[in-house]
Protein backbone atom coordinates (compact mmCIF):
# COMPACT_ATOMS: atom_id res chain seq x y z
CA UNK A 1 0.00 0.00 0.00
CA UNK A 2 1.24 3.28 -0.71
CA UNK A 3 0.26 6.24 1.11
CA UNK A 4 0.39 10.14 0.24
CA UNK A 5 0.39 12.50 3.12
CA UNK A 6 -0.51 16.54 2.53
CA UNK A 7 2.13 17.26 4.85
CA UNK A 8 1.42 20.91 5.70
CA UNK A 9 -2.83 19.48 6.29
CA UNK A 10 -1.67 16.87 8.35
CA UNK A 11 0.74 19.57 10.59
CA UNK A 12 -1.92 22.16 11.04
CA UNK A 13 -5.01 19.44 11.90
CA UNK A 14 -2.42 18.25 14.74
CA UNK A 15 -2.10 20.08 17.87
CA UNK A 16 1.40 19.33 18.80
CA UNK A 17 2.96 19.66 15.15
CA UNK A 18 1.07 22.45 14.59
CA UNK A 19 2.47 23.96 17.77
CA UNK A 20 6.06 22.91 16.57
CA UNK A 21 5.64 24.47 13.08
CA UNK A 22 4.13 27.73 15.43
CA UNK A 23 7.85 28.00 16.22
CA UNK A 24 9.80 27.06 13.52
CA UNK A 25 8.23 25.58 9.91
CA UNK A 26 11.14 22.97 9.05
CA UNK A 27 10.96 22.03 12.96
CA UNK A 28 7.37 20.99 11.97
CA UNK A 29 8.23 19.60 8.76
CA UNK A 30 11.49 17.22 10.25
CA UNK A 31 8.59 16.31 12.92
CA UNK A 32 6.03 15.13 10.89
CA UNK A 33 8.76 13.22 8.54
CA UNK A 34 9.91 11.50 11.94
CA UNK A 35 6.71 10.46 12.95
CA UNK A 36 5.82 8.60 9.78
CA UNK A 37 9.14 7.15 9.95
CA UNK A 38 8.21 5.42 12.69
CA UNK A 39 4.80 4.38 11.22
CA UNK A 40 6.60 2.84 8.26
CA UNK A 41 9.05 1.04 10.10
CA UNK A 42 6.03 -0.49 12.45
CA UNK A 43 3.34 -1.08 9.49
CA UNK A 44 6.11 -1.46 6.45
CA UNK A 45 3.67 0.73 4.39
CA UNK A 46 5.31 2.79 0.84
CA UNK A 47 4.68 6.54 2.75
CA UNK A 48 5.03 10.26 0.83
CA UNK A 49 4.50 13.46 1.80
CA UNK A 50 4.02 16.03 -0.14
CA UNK A 51 4.53 19.76 0.82
CA UNK A 52 4.04 23.35 -1.12
CA UNK A 53 7.88 24.56 -2.35
CA UNK A 54 8.68 27.50 -0.11
CA UNK A 55 8.58 30.67 -2.07
CA UNK A 56 8.28 28.63 -5.47
CA UNK A 57 11.34 28.59 -6.10
CA UNK A 58 11.93 24.61 -7.92
CA UNK A 59 10.86 24.63 -11.89
CA UNK A 60 10.16 21.04 -11.34
CA UNK A 61 9.07 19.25 -8.41
CA UNK A 62 12.06 18.67 -6.24
CA UNK A 63 12.09 14.69 -4.12
CA UNK A 64 14.58 13.63 -1.34
CA UNK A 65 14.06 10.39 0.90
CA UNK A 66 14.33 11.81 4.78
CA UNK A 67 14.27 8.55 7.37
CA UNK A 68 12.64 6.39 4.46
CA UNK A 69 10.43 8.48 3.79
CA UNK A 70 10.31 9.97 0.45
CA UNK A 71 9.08 14.07 0.86
CA UNK A 72 7.88 15.81 -2.24
CA UNK A 73 8.31 19.21 -2.85
CA UNK A 74 5.98 20.99 -5.70
CA UNK A 75 7.00 23.62 -8.51
CA UNK A 76 6.74 26.83 -8.54
CA UNK A 77 3.16 27.74 -9.80
CA UNK A 78 1.83 24.16 -8.68
CA UNK A 79 0.41 23.37 -5.38
CA UNK A 80 0.81 20.57 -3.47
CA UNK A 81 -2.91 19.59 -3.92
CA UNK A 82 -1.99 19.28 -7.33
CA UNK A 83 0.96 17.12 -6.93
CA UNK A 84 -1.31 14.98 -4.86
CA UNK A 85 -4.31 14.45 -7.50
CA UNK A 86 -1.90 13.34 -10.22
CA UNK A 87 -0.51 10.39 -7.97
CA UNK A 88 -3.70 9.86 -6.43
CA UNK A 89 -4.96 9.61 -10.35
CA UNK A 90 -1.73 7.28 -11.54
CA UNK A 91 -1.78 4.86 -8.54
CA UNK A 92 -5.85 4.25 -7.84
CA UNK A 93 -6.95 1.62 -5.63
CA UNK A 94 -3.23 1.29 -4.19
CA UNK A 95 -3.37 4.40 -3.08
CA UNK A 96 -4.24 5.70 0.49
CA UNK A 97 -4.72 9.88 0.69
CA UNK A 98 -3.97 11.41 3.70
CA UNK A 99 -6.30 14.91 3.97
CA UNK A 100 -9.19 16.56 5.44
CA UNK A 101 -9.22 18.79 2.34
CA UNK A 102 -12.72 17.85 1.51
CA UNK A 103 -12.02 18.63 -2.24
CA UNK A 104 -8.81 16.29 -2.48
CA UNK A 105 -9.95 13.51 -0.39
CA UNK A 106 -13.38 13.78 -2.87
CA UNK A 107 -11.27 13.90 -5.90
CA UNK A 108 -8.68 10.82 -4.73
CA UNK A 109 -11.90 9.18 -4.16
CA UNK A 110 -13.39 9.45 -7.96
CA UNK A 111 -10.10 8.21 -8.88
CA UNK A 112 -10.26 4.96 -6.96
CA UNK A 113 -7.70 5.95 -4.41
CA UNK A 114 -9.10 5.81 -0.62
CA UNK A 115 -8.99 8.99 1.50
CA UNK A 116 -8.54 9.34 5.69
CA UNK A 117 -8.73 11.99 7.26
CA UNK A 118 -5.78 13.85 8.80
CA UNK A 119 -6.68 13.81 12.68
CA UNK A 120 -8.22 10.26 11.89
CA UNK A 121 -4.80 9.11 10.36
CA UNK A 122 -2.73 10.63 13.14
CA UNK A 123 -4.74 8.91 15.80
CA UNK A 124 -3.70 5.59 13.97
CA UNK A 125 0.28 6.79 13.36
CA UNK A 126 0.20 7.59 16.94
CA UNK A 127 -0.99 4.00 17.99
CA UNK A 128 -4.37 4.91 19.67
CA UNK A 129 -6.78 4.76 16.90
CA UNK A 130 -8.76 2.23 14.84
CA UNK A 131 -9.98 -0.21 17.94
CA UNK A 132 -12.48 -2.25 16.56
CA UNK A 133 -15.97 -2.15 18.14
CA UNK A 134 -16.30 -5.29 20.56
CA UNK A 135 -19.87 -7.01 20.08
CA UNK A 136 -19.74 -7.73 23.91
CA UNK A 137 -20.21 -5.14 26.76
CA UNK A 138 -19.56 -5.39 30.51
CA UNK A 139 -23.07 -4.71 32.37
CA UNK A 140 -23.05 -4.73 36.20
CA UNK A 141 -19.65 -6.84 36.31
CA UNK A 142 -21.26 -9.32 33.89
CA UNK A 143 -20.23 -9.65 30.33
CA UNK A 144 -23.65 -9.62 28.26
CA UNK A 145 -23.48 -10.93 24.68
CA UNK A 146 -25.38 -8.42 22.33
CA UNK A 147 -27.17 -9.68 19.81
CA UNK A 148 -27.14 -9.76 16.04
CA UNK A 149 -29.89 -8.35 13.92
CA UNK A 150 -30.15 -9.27 10.32
CA UNK A 151 -26.59 -9.98 8.48
CA UNK A 152 -26.54 -7.12 5.88
CA UNK A 153 -23.36 -7.28 3.34
CA UNK A 154 -21.92 -3.64 2.57
CA UNK A 155 -21.51 -2.37 -0.77
CA UNK A 156 -18.04 -4.08 -2.49
CA UNK A 157 -16.71 -0.47 -2.59
CA UNK A 158 -17.17 -0.26 0.88
CA UNK A 159 -15.95 -3.05 2.20
CA UNK A 160 -12.72 -2.61 -0.02
CA UNK A 161 -11.76 0.89 1.53
CA UNK A 162 -12.54 -0.64 5.15
CA UNK A 163 -9.94 -3.20 4.47
CA UNK A 164 -7.79 -0.54 3.13
CA UNK A 165 -8.24 1.21 6.25
CA UNK A 166 -7.78 -1.76 8.54
CA UNK A 167 -4.17 -2.27 7.53
CA UNK A 168 -3.41 1.14 8.29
Amino acid sequence: MRIIVDGYNLIRQSASLSRIEGWDVEAGRRELVKRLSDYQRRKRHQIMVVFDAAEGVYSSPRQERMQGVSVTFSKRGETADEVIKRLAATGRESVVVVTSDQELAGFAERQGATAIRAEDFERRMMGYGGVSEKEDEIEEGHLVHKKKGKAKRLPKAHRRREAKLHQL
